[in-house]
Order: C-alpha cells, then sequence, then structure tokens
C-alpha cells in the first residue's frame, strides 16, 4: 500500500509540472500589441510573414494579401473587423478559403496569431 501511495504522488507531481499549451493569444507581456486597427497593421504591412520555409504571406496597405504556401500561389482581401484581422482567401493551397477572423498579437519580430476569433488554432509568423 505504501509503495501505491508512494507511485501516486509521484505522478502527481509529474502532472504538475507538465506543460499544456494554450490556444489563446494574449497581451500578457509588456512588448505586445494587439493587432486590431487598420492603424495597427501598419506594423506588419508590405513585411513578409514566414510561418516556416515555403509557408509566408505579405499583408498590403491596399487590403489584399499574397503570398506563397508550399509551392501554391496564395492571394486574398482583409478587413479589421472588432478588433480582428478578417482574412477571405479567393487562391491558395487548398483552392478558396472563407472569412476567418483573426485574433492577432505583434510581439518584437513575432505575430501569434488564433483563429476563429481567438478562439481556434494559434500559429506564430516571423516578421521580415
Amino acid at each position: 500500500m505504501r509503495t501505491l501511495i508512494a507511485a501516486f504522488a509521484a505522478v502527481a507531481t509529474l502532472s504538475a509540472c507538465q506543460t499544456t499549451t494554450n490556444t489563446t493569444v494574449t497581451t500578457a507581456t509588456p512588448n505586445a500589441m494587439q493587432l486590431a486597427t487598420q492603424s495597427d497593421m501598419a506594423a506588419i504591412t508590405g513585411k513578409t510573414l514566414t510561418l516556416q520555409p515555403g509557408q509566408s504571406i505579405q499583408i498590403l496597405a491596399d487590403g489584399t494579401i499574397e503570398g506563397s504556401w508550399d509551392g501554391k500561389p496564395l492571394a486574398g482581401t482583409y478587413v479589421m473587423k472588432d478588433g480582428f484581422f478578417c482574412r477571405t482567401l479567393s487562391q491558395g493551397p487548398r483552392g478558396p478559403s472563407p472569412e476567418d477572423c483573426q485574433l492577432l498579437v505583434l510581439e518584437g519580430n513575432k505575430v501569434q496569431g488564433s483563429r476563429d476569433r481567438g478562439n481556434g488554432a494559434s500559429f506564430t509568423y516571423i516578421v521580415s
């Protein structure tokens, strides 16, 4: 019985140390800035945002998006709505894509994003 209790305590201790990934993007760090307006977007407009090699986009001042995703052209439009970056792809790796409003946070040379108004999958772009 004593061995069972010790084993349970060890598992409980290890579980407490486990790191989980939070899919919600926040502006908890002091240098982070939510990109919530068209004026905020000026910080990344015209720059290249790279998810990984072969997957990059540019967000342009005229409300368009262009890039290349796994060797296929990517194109679309965006508007800022209620503090979210709402993009619609006319062309992408899987064809057209309906509007997806994303929460974007800029910190240094990284843009952290979360799809579905901050409730979906998270991603991080490197800005260059």
